[in-house]
């Protein structure tokens, strides 16, 4: 990886730091001013939603933490799994990618090196 594409991908993971960063945490809401069970149906239903938003934030800003840490420690750019590189074009669509291609896949279908 050339140092240009380093630094190009050190500005995308920033700049989504960035972006989940400026993000404000979900309302809470008050449940008994609720007029009636729908209304408090809608706001359960809503509340969930917020909910689990709000973790998916969290588990994206610890993954672009964790790669902008790989990055700083030259270990960037190298599948955690079997120790090639990562390709690229997986980096730059996915800059926080810690799997190559191929392991990636096999994660997803259940199937390891030791299967």
């Amino acid at each position: 990886m050339t140092g240009a594409q380093k630094q190009e991908i050190k500005y995308h993971l920033m700049d989504g730091l960035n972006r989940l960063e400026a993000q404000k945490a979900p309302e809470s809401f008050a449940f008994e001013k609720c007029p009636d069970e729908n209304d408090f149906a809608s706001h359960v239903s809503q509340q969930r939603i917020n909910l689990a938003m709000h973790k998916r934030r969290m588990k994206r800003l610890s993954e672009l933490e964790a790669a902008i840490k790989r990055l700083h420690n030259s270990e960037y750019g190298k599948c955690e799994e079997c120790g090639e590189n990562i390709g690229i074009a997986r980096l730059k669509a996915n800059p926080s990618a810690r799997l190559c291609v191929l392991c990636q896949s096999e994660a997803e279908d259940g199937v390891g090196w030791c299967a």
